[in-house]
């Protein structure tokens, strides 16, 4: 039988002496501190060690901001989760007695060589959830800027910008924030357009174009005013097109719109809408002054009276359209309003080498009894 060495009954009997040690040590350890916080405890720069769990709740709960403010309203905040997931977080932290000294003093030293990564000082849903509410508070759409032709002049009206809350941006500098002052929430301006700057540039005649109808029929002069309403006043964009269709919709009767004669083939026919063709004319030719662009422009099939041949910009809802391109550096005004007997169409923009300012309006009357009614 082989016999075992000295020395080796010797580190048993060591080693279990050290064992024995710790664990004394750590019951010690445990009867004056397991309800105080671990040395080393550090949670949102605050040095917890050896506080009781009330206490080091007292000095985070300072740490937690309390309320949000905006343009000086400020906005409590409702932190019933975010507390709770504190008192979970500390309660993590913490021994629980089992009644038990050996199994309270190994849980002790186990616990001494864990430390729960730091909680978030807020709970982000709880957050979140108020932060879109209050923004239903903040949130301003903005007005664009307006402009039309009154009087002989081109009358601006400003607009505002817009603010919207970024609740996302806002988020970060609450979660950045100590104490309890309310913390200014971050917005972001939104600029709407067209803006005031550039409706002001609105100031050059480009175009000016009138022609003339018989008044006496009225189904078809009710159609050329109703047209003539549906443009005027139009702002476009630069780089934006016009398409009257578009703009005028669809001649129904639901909108006011009367039968009366139209060009069909070689045909005169009724239908609804009939007359707007000289609606359209009389813009193609403001157009023309203007230089602009166009995109899409189809003659009648037969001679209209109010332009000279060829010069007219017949339109079919769905089937042919008139339509023009903005291509100056600025937004454009049309202006349309009808008289007795006449529709005036003007263009007001900002003039450059390739769209100078109109010095002279230009039209072309009706001789009397040489009228066609169209569409």
């Amino acid at each position: 039988m082989m016999r075992r060495k000295p020395w080796v009954f010797l580190l048993v009997i060591l080693l279990s002496q050290l064992a024995l040690s710790v664990l004394l040590g750590a019951t010690v350890t445990y009867g004056a501190g397991y309800s105080k916080a671990p040395e080393g405890l550090i949670v949102w720069e605050k040095d917890l060690s050896g506080m009781t769990k009330e206490e080091a709740y007292e000095v985070l709960m300072g740490v937690i901001p309390k309320a949000v403010g905006y343009n000086q309203e400020v906005y409590p905040l409702e932190l019933e989760q975010t507390y709770q997931d504190l008192k979970d977080y500390l309660a993590g932290q913490y021994i629980i007695s089992t009644g038990n000294i050996m199994t309270d003093a190994f849980e002790y030293l186990r616990r001494m060589s864990i430390t729960l990564p730091s909680p978030e000082r807020l709970n982000q849903e709880e957050i979140f959830a108020q932060l879109r509410n209050i923004a239903l508070d903040i949130d301003q759409p903005g007005k664009p800027a307006s402009v039309y032709y009154e009087n002989g002049k081109v009358v601006l009206e400003e607009g505002s910008l817009g603010v919207r809350l970024n609740i996302d941006k806002s988020w970060e500098q609450l979660k950045q924030s100590n104490g309890t002052e309310a913390v200014l929430l971050i917005t972001e301006v939104i600029e709407v357009h067209p803006t005031t700057a550039e409706l002001e540039k609105i100031k050059d005649p480009l175009g000016d174009y009138t022609t003339y109808f018989d008044s006496f029929f009225y189904e078809r002069v009710t159609n050329v005013r109703l047209a003539a309403k549906a443009i005027n006043g139009l702002i476009l964009p630069p780089g934006g097109e016009f398409s009257f269709n578009d703009v005028v919709g669809k001649r129904e009767p639901e909108r006011g719109y009367l039968p009366a004669l139209i060009y069909m083939g070689n045909k005169v026919v009724t239908d609804d809408g009939g007359g707007i063709c000289q609606d359209s004319t009389t813009l193609y030719q403001a157009i023309k002054q203007a230089k602009l662009e166009v995109v899409e422009r189809h003659s009648h099939s037969m001679p209209v009276s109010y332009v000279p041949l060829g010069q007219d910009a017949t339109v079919a809802y769905g089937v042919l359209d008139f339509r023009f391109r903005n291509t100056t550096q600025g937004y454009l005004l049309i202006n349309a309003v009808t008289g007795g007997n006449w529709i005036r169409v003007r263009i007001f923009g900002m003039a450059d080498s390739e769209h100078p300012v109109l010095n002279e309006p230009d039209g072309y009357p009706v001789k009397p009894g040489e009228w066609l009614n169209d569409k």
